[in-house]
């Protein structure tokens, strides 16, 4: 009987050493499989060329829905220069405008500038963290930045690769890749509380692409909030690398 407990023992002890030395293998397995989906999906998207992008400008049409019901739509211009300035345009004029510079911010409406709150900044550098451009072109490299492979699966755009991201404050993306050409099609992330909305679960759908200077570019984007459309925008055209002056991302700047 002792001798049976004893093998008993030795077995679990055995298998329990298995597991732990297992579980990291496995972790550094998924860790590996996600970057090379990672790396793939930027190659997809242009390799060097679109990691070399200094700044972009795209023009179209937006439309805002409530828990799927619209409720309104504006042309719109918008101009963004990496790292952290970003200029959006509403209107065939401009009539209303945001602006942000890293830690500062302003709202122009109808020619009259307000600067934005604490909390409005703060929200914007919330998209900051999930944008899939600077999650591609920054982040990915970030310290403390963890990587997860998940494996394949399906959605309306057809099969995908799925990647989870968490970083150092335990905030999680995933992105889901198509499986066939690797070109980014889902992200799915938490987007915090702003005003009297509490958090929300989202997700944000790429399709329509198309090649600009060696990149290629989704056209076609859907944000949906806690499973409703929240909002849709389709580009009517986008430039690359224009050399987009600092002075644009200020409130007193007038197009010429």
């Amino acid at each position: 009987m002792k001798v049976r407990i004893a093998t008993l023992f030795c077995f679990l002890a055995f298998g329990a050493t298995s597991l732990v030395q297992a579980q990291p293998d496995y972790l550094k397995q998924a860790e590996v499989k996600a970057r090379e989906i990672l790396t793939k999906a930027i190659e997809a998207l242009g390799g060097e060329a679109y990691l070399k992008i200094q700044d972009v400008q795209r023009t179209g049409k937006f439309w805002q829905f409530s828990k799927d019901d619209l409720r309104g739509g504006a042309y719109f211009q918008s101009f963004d220069k990496f790292p952290l300035k970003e200029r959006f345009e509403m209107g065939k004029k401009g009539e209303i405008i945001n602006i942000n510079d890293g830690d500062k911010g302003w709202k122009v409406e109808y020619k009259v500038v307000k600067d934005q709150s604490a909390e409005e900044i703060a929200l914007y550098k919330a998209g900051l963290k999930h944008s899939l451009d600077r999650i591609l072109r920054e982040r990915i490299d970030e310290a403390g930045m963890k990587f997860r492979y998940l494996g394949k699966s399906r959605i309306d755009l057809g099969e995908v690769e799925g990647v989870q991201l968490i970083d150092k404050d335990n905030d999680r993306v995933k992105i889901y890749v198509n499986a066939a050409n690797f070109l980014p099609a889902k992200m799915e992330f938490k987007s915090p509380a702003f005003g009297k909305r509490w958090p929300s679960d989202d997700e944000r759908i790429f399709y329509n692409y198309h090649e600009v200077q060696n990149v290629q570019i989704p056209f076609s984007s859907v944000r949906f909030s806690n499973g409703y459309k929240a909002s849709e925008f389709h580009l009517d055209s986008v430039k690359l690398n224009q050399g987009l002056p600092d002075a644009l991302f200020t409130p007193t700047y007038k197009h010429k």
